[in-house]
């Protein structure tokens, strides 16, 4: 990761955050840089500094950010889904990541509509994910029995 001298006005503090190229956000993400230029481009992902020579860099949130675009897009979100997503995610919580509890509605820039979508996604998402919970463990509770002698392997 490299440490910008940046064209923004941040604070000495600041200064000191590692930042990633575009190039080391997509190493570490496991996408091409193409990738992320494209959700770039399309608003998705705006580099968070800008080199006086003009060299994009991203802030570690980034990373996360970029791995839940990943993430959408495989449960079959559409790209204008996932910028909502973004879009949310970015109002609801602090640069490093974390929860903002004083946020308020009128902090996300989204219609209503577009929130009821969403959440009705979302629920469909959970409802998947929990099924899959359960079947795994159905599966789990078959290999015990099938190879009691076998232990799982620790990831």
């Amino acid at each position: 990761m490299s440490t910008p001298e940046t064209l923004s006005l941040a604070s000495e503090a600041d200064s000191q955050t590692a930042y990633y190229t575009t190039a080391e956000l997509a190493r570490a993400a496991g996408v091409t840089r193409r990738t992320v230029m494209h959700y770039a481009e399309l608003g998705l992902l705006p580099p968070d500094e800008v080199t006086a020579s003009g060299r994009v860099l991203y802030a570690p949130y980034s990373l996360r950010l970029l791995r839940d675009l990943i993430d959408l897009r495989t449960l079959g979100m559409t790209l204008e889904e996932a910028r909502d997503m973004v879009i949310l995610r970015r109002a609801t919580h602090t640069p490093d990541g974390t929860y903002r509890r004083d946020w308020v509605r009128a902090d996300i820039p989204l219609d209503d509509e577009q929130l009821q979508r969403l959440q009705t996604r979302l629920h469909v998402l959970n409802r998947a994910h929990e099924r899959q919970k359960e079947g795994l463990a159905r599966f789990d509770r078959w290999l015990t029995k099938r190879f009691p002698n076998t232990k799982p392997e620790q990831e």
